[in-house]
């Protein structure tokens, strides 16, 4: 009988945490899974470093020098969408690649799929439910409003690369001159800026269903 009150106990406690339409959800079904509940994730980048010679950071799925850091999730979204996150915000103006240097072997890419560029600046909003937005248009409104004209909500794909690229290896006029080359990239992508690094941020994916708001 002990052993049940502490269950019925620690379910309260995690209800208790929980948005009020899910908390509820889990009262009225305790055996549900996520699934059933219907529960909406987004997916969120993190920012991994800036390197003060070129004023860029490195954002995307993970910090690695994290020890405890979460990794993103790209299929199912993770983080849930009545978390306050701040909204990534990238303006494109073709900006040319600075001459960072691209480390590692790659894994299923070529490294430089993960060390992409993305052609512009990034910046970071307040704090905001993924659920306050219902389209993709409304993100970008709101980065719009924020930032000004030309910003819009940063998506998974925004970077660029070139193969073979690394320091001033296809970078400033060796860059802007070979967009046949180009190919998009993922995961992770340097560009200008210097947003916060003590918490996540909403992030967009165009090809699956890992988004707080619809295509």
């Amino acid at each position: 009988m002990r052993t049940v009150y502490i269950i019925v106990a620690a379910l309260l406690l995690k209800i208790s945490q929980l948005d009020g339409t899910f908390a509820r959800a889990i009262a009225d079904n305790p055996q549900a899974t996520m699934t059933e509940l219907n529960v909406e994730k987004g997916l969120t980048f993190v920012k991994r470093e800036h390197q003060v010679p070129f004023g860029i950071d490195f954002v995307g799925c993970r910090d690695w020098t994290d020890p405890n850091g979460m990794n993103c999730n790209t299929d199912e979204g993770d983080t849930l969408c009545t978390e306050q996150r701040p909204v990534l915000c990238v303006k494109v103006d073709n900006s040319p690649r600075p001459a960072y240097f691209v480390y590692g072997s790659g894994a299923a890419m070529p490294p430089e799929f993960y060390a992409g560029w993305n052609h512009g600046h990034i910046a970071t909003t307040l704090p905001v439910a993924g659920s306050s937005f219902s389209t993709k248009a409304d993100v970008d409104a709101y980065c719009a409003q924020a930032f000004g004209a030309g910003w819009r909500l940063a998506t998974f794909h925004d970077a660029m690369y070139i193969s073979g690229m690394n320091g001033t290896i296809y970078a400033g006029d060796s860059w802007t001159a070979n967009t046949a080359l180009m190919q998009t990239g993922g995961w992770h992508y340097y560009s200008y800026g210097d947003v916060r690094n003590d918490m996540r941020f909403w992030v967009h994916i165009r090809d699956r269903p890992a988004n707080c708001w619809s295509n």
